[in-house]
């Protein structure tokens, strides 16, 4: 079949696909309308960033929803009660690095909290304007368009473990420190495994220059390879100096 031209469009029917294979399929516990936002847009960044055929990516997401939609459904449930106790003490803006197509912007608005969304992939800024989000930025994490300082809370969740030839995860940290006031609250989200494991993870946030206060592992699963993948959340807080001002 002709694919659509661009990506929204693209999105679009994706989601429409995937929802006549998943509806009525998924377990009760997985929520239907989540699994089909997060797969549609993980199944058009692949065909864009890896140049993969949609169709067959779209039949490989499919299959990885119908294993382990109500899992995530579950673990997303989990994380987002983590970030609503933490949030409840936080001050805004909050700046959300790599916001996706805005899946935290609900509770954002629950707790009253203003936030701004720094998202690189056109498709995440284009569907969180679509859903009536402001104050969104283009942008990748390596180059944030702010001042030194001006968020008093910071969340990066689902970036660093990516680290590659397109992205800096050290480089992501250091400016999430930067842009962050001294003392202001780190929410970082990642999922654990061989080749992203905590040292790893707590010497970038360390080394940019935040001091970990804790580490909640909040879902085990295995995943597509079948190694266990352990999903946590760092809570933390910004240096009087970051680890780039100090070299």
């Amino acid at each position: 079949m002709q694919e659509p031209s661009d990506e929204l469009s693209l999105y679009d029917l994706t989601r429409q696909r995937l929802r006549e294979v998943l509806a009525g399929q998924l377990p009760g516990e997985a929520d239907l309308e989540g699994t089909l936002t997060a797969y549609a847009y993980w199944v058009c960044m692949t065909v864009s960033k890896r140049g993969a055929d949609w169709e067959a990516a779209l039949r490989d997401y499919t299959d990885i929803a119908l294993r382990r939609a109500a899992d995530e459904s579950k673990a997303e449930r989990r994380e987002v009660a983590l970030l609503r106790r933490e949030l409840a003490r936080a001050h805004g803006p909050v700046l959300d690095v790599g916001a996706g197509w805005g899946r935290l912007a609900p509770l954002y608005d629950e707790l009253g909290l203003r936030a701004v969304y720094v998202e690189p992939a056109k498709l995440g800024v284009q569907l969180m304007r679509r859903n009536g989000l402001s104050r969104i930025v283009r942008s990748i994490g390596e180059a944030l368009p702010f001042a030194d300082g001006t968020f008093p809370t910071k969340v990066i969740g689902w970036v660093l473990h990516h680290s590659s030839a397109d992205l800096d995860a050290g480089g992501i940290a250091c400016q999430a420190a930067r842009v962050t006031a001294p003392g202001g609250m780190l929410l970082s989200i990642e999922p654990l495994r061989a080749e992203f494991d905590q040292e790893k993870w707590m010497s970038l946030l360390t080394q940019a220059g935040f001091k970990v206060d804790g580490v909640e592992r909040f879902f085990e699963m295995p995943n597509s390879r079948g190694e266990v993948e352990h999903q946590a959340l760092a809570i933390g807080t910004r240096g009087a100096r970051c680890g780039s001002e100090s070299l």
